[in-house]
């Protein structure tokens, strides 16, 4: 049986920059674990109604909390973070409207910088259209910045079209043509 596969828009983040600046709109509060019951209950609501294949497949599952809760350790394989980068993005009501989940990929220092990646990112349902993705992007971004990376490597479904405008809007650049990844 073949894989599945569907395609991606790969984005890239080129250092050295000037810090990105993060809109005030959100205020950003830290993730307190991989399995906190916020975290996982937001990220269930985003990757159900994902535009992205392979969160579709995961949110098919019979158990998509446990999928997710599997998702989030997943970062730990081939991945590097610190406590306080994953955060959600909060609104003036104190709701949380969304999360970024910024990474260092293993093994990739380049001059002793690491290469980030937005590991995931979502806005809840009720809160898109309304730009978050943009500030939640930012705030993952200036936190690699921060850390001290080379580059921030990401990608999104063709079909994400607000995730692509996202990437552009916050100075992202195509890295290439679309590419065919694993479902």
């Amino acid at each position: 049986m073949s894989q599945q596969t569907f395609l991606k828009v790969p984005f890239v983040w080129e250092e050295p920059k000037p810090l990105i600046e993060v809109s005030p709109r959100l205020t950003f509060a830290p993730v307190t674990a991989r399995h906190d019951d916020r975290l996982v209950s937001v990220v269930t609501s985003v990757m159900a109604s994902s535009l992205d294949a392979s969160d579709q497949k995961r949110a098919s599952e019979n158990d998509l909390h446990a999928a997710v809760k599997g998702f989030l350790d997943s970062a730990r394989e081939d991945f590097s973070y610190q406590p306080g980068w994953w955060q959600f993005g909060i609104n003036a009501n104190g709701d949380i409207v969304g999360f970024v989940l910024p990474v260092i990929f293993n093994g990739s220092a380049k001059e002793g910088l690491g290469e980030g990646t937005i590991y995931y990112l979502g806005v809840l349902p009720e809160y898109r259209g309304l730009g978050f993705a943009n500030d939640l992007l930012a705030q993952g971004t200036r936190t690699l910045q921060e850390v001290g990376v080379w580059q921030v490597f990401c990608d999104t479904a063709v079909a994400n079209v607000p995730m692509i405008s996202a990437f552009k809007r916050v100075g992202y650049r195509q890295y290439s043509e679309p590419w065919e990844r694993p479902v």
